[in-house]
């Protein structure tokens, strides 16, 4: 459904027809805590009963919705019961709702991440150090000097062939408060991850979530995903082991009439001449009347927009600030990397600024969108994402907001070749009109966009016809995406956790035939030559110089 559908009121309604029909226990999974009260506030106006306590009779015996946050299931101490353990408390229906959203708190708890001084960290730097060197010792200088710009990925043959001291050197650690969450849930698939080595940290993650280290979840007899219409919904295979078959068909309402007005305008694009500061000065104005948002991708660029903000809101106080914004008039307030999970409906949000393309700040991550630079693969997720910052502040069809895109890079993404294409057809409805009422004041001043903004936010009755019927006219969505490649290279992730390398080579080899961009298939041919390690390490090294022929062709 689209953003601000009322995905809330449907899934719990999923659950409450499971429990009549016998399926329970029921669980519904928020991103985080502040969307939690949401969901419980929503269940009283329905009438339906609800619970936030695990351990509650009516939960277990199916008369009541246990309303948790992801967290509180994925983790290394899970309530559920974790790996080896078994399931401690079962499940028999399960919500994930905004799934999307989830998928970062998800990822983090797989990841191990340690500090410079953390005894891990340097123990590990000492093991790898001679592999580090041969890779690049200037790269090596500039981590052990503590540059918060370096960055350096352990040799997979040197990490795979000294798993054991890995083992051994993270098992010592096990107790301590930044190892032992992740460490329950990485210990059985250390040799498929990878190890980077920031200045400031380390990070080992795995390129696949082993999400059935959580029973009771992947054993649940019905999951249900909710997400917003989005371009790309692979991240459910990778992350949460869905089914791409049926990801690939999922339930959704016909046409686009689920969700609000949004008038999205790019100013850089209408005249690459319309500095930031005048965008700033024009939120600030609006900011004495009506209340602002500006999504900004890291703590430095939030500093930008201090001097006219009226609140600065983090992970650690996103809650009490959406509050305020819901209950009257606020300003302008700045959100730091915070692209989905709130909902900002009616006068809470009627300006959104989305200042840049979202950060990426995973070490591994880092790498790979390095390594996928300028691919079809890369622009996706940074869509995506977008797409997600765009819905915040329409959270039903009756909803309006006016959306900026601000920065020489996000503008830059829009006018690549299909970018528009791979958003929604609801977005890409309303992307089309705002550069069709723009069109008169293309190479103008900013000050000629303001009246085309005021048609939005004083609700001109012939913009509002418009809006709607472009809304109206906006083609079904298609069945979602999954790239093909995801279903190899999950199923390829999965039959190396059981050891069959000779069936995982083969998944990864099928990625790697299908794909015709060479960047992403050098991509996929390291992750192909990391699995031969297993079996054949001269035949891996053959398969690693293919890869890196692929992104560094000769001239």
């Amino acid at each position: 459904m689209n953003t601000g559908a009322g995905k809330t009121v449907v899934g719990l309604l999923v659950l409450q027809s499971s429990m009549n029909e016998g399926v329970f226990p029921a669980v519904y999974i928020s991103p985080d805590k502040f969307l939690v009260t949401q969901v419980l506030n929503e269940a009283a106006a329905l009438g339906i009963k609800v619970t936030t306590d695990e351990n509650d009779p009516e939960f277990l015996s199916g008369k009541a919705i246990l309303v948790i946050n992801i967290w509180k299931l994925v983790n290394g101490f899970s309530a559920f019961g974790v790996g080896n353990q078994g399931v401690r408390i079962p499940i028999g229906a399960v919500v994930v709702d905004d799934a999307h959203a989830c998928l970062s708190t998800v990822a983090d708890q797989f990841k191990l991440r340690l500090p410079a001084a953390h005894p891990v960290y340097q123990g590990l730097l000492s093991l790898f150090r001679e592999d580090l060197r041969a890779e690049s010792v200037g790269e090596l200088l500039d981590v052990e000097a503590g540059d918060p710009h370096a960055i350096m990925a352990v040799p997979y043959w040197a990490w795979k062939d000294r798993k054991q001291d890995v083992v051994q050197l993270i098992h010592a650690q096990r107790e301590n408060v930044d190892v032992k969450f992740p460490w329950r849930l990485l210990r059985d698939v250390l040799d498929l991850c990878q190890c980077v080595f920031g200045g400031r940290e380390l990070e080992i993650a795995p390129r696949f979530l082993p999400i059935d280290v959580i029973p009771a979840f992947t054993r649940a007899q019905r999951r249900v995903y909710m997400t917003a219409t989005l371009a790309d919904d692979g991240i459910l295979v990778s992350h949460f082991q869905a089914n791409a078959d049926e990801i690939i068909d999922p339930i959704r309402p016909r046409g686009a009439g689920d969700i609000g007005d949004r008038m999205i305008l790019a100013p850089q694009e209408i005249n690459p001449s319309i500095t930031t500061d005048e965008v700033k000065a024009l939120a600030a104005s609006i900011a004495i009347a009506r209340n602002v948002a500006v999504i900004v991708p890291s703590k430095k660029r939030s500093d930008y927009w201090s001097d006219v903000a009226n609140q600065v809101l983090t992970a650690t106080n996103i809650g009490e600030g959406v509050e305020r914004m819901k209950a009257g008039h606020v300003g302008l307030s700045v959100l730091i990397n915070k692209y989905d999970g709130i909902d900002l409906p009616g006068a809470a949000c009627e300006l959104l600024i989305i200042d840049e393309l979202p950060e990426v700040y995973g070490l591994s991550e880092r790498i790979e969108m390095a390594t996928l630079e300028g691919t079809e693969s890369q622009l996706l997720r940074q869509i995506q994402k977008l797409e997600q910052g765009m819905g915040r502040g329409v959270r039903s069809s009756e909803d309006h907001c006016v959306v900026l895109l601000l920065g020489a890079k996000l503008t830059q993404r829009l006018h690549l070749p299909g970018a528009r294409e791979k958003f929604s057809a609801a977005t890409r409805a309303q992307l089309n009109l705002g550069r069709e009422v723009t069109d008169q004041v293309r190479g103008q001043s900013l000050d000629q966009l303001k009246p085309i903004i005021a048609m939005c936010l004083d609700r001109d009755p012939e913009w509002v016809a418009t809006a709607r019927s472009a809304i109206a006219n906006a083609p079904d969505a298609s069945a979602s995406f999954v790239d093909p490649a995801v279903k190899d290279l999950r199923a390829a992730f999965d039959s190396a956790r059981q050891g069959r390398f000779d069936v995982t080579c083969s998944f990864v080899q099928s990625a790697v035939n299908r794909e015709s961009d060479n960047a992403v298939k050098g991509y996929y041919k390291q992750q192909l030559a990391e699995y031969t390690h297993h079996v054949d390490p001269v035949q891996s090294q053959g398969i690693l110089l293919s890869a890196v022929s692929l992104y560094r062709p000769a001239a």
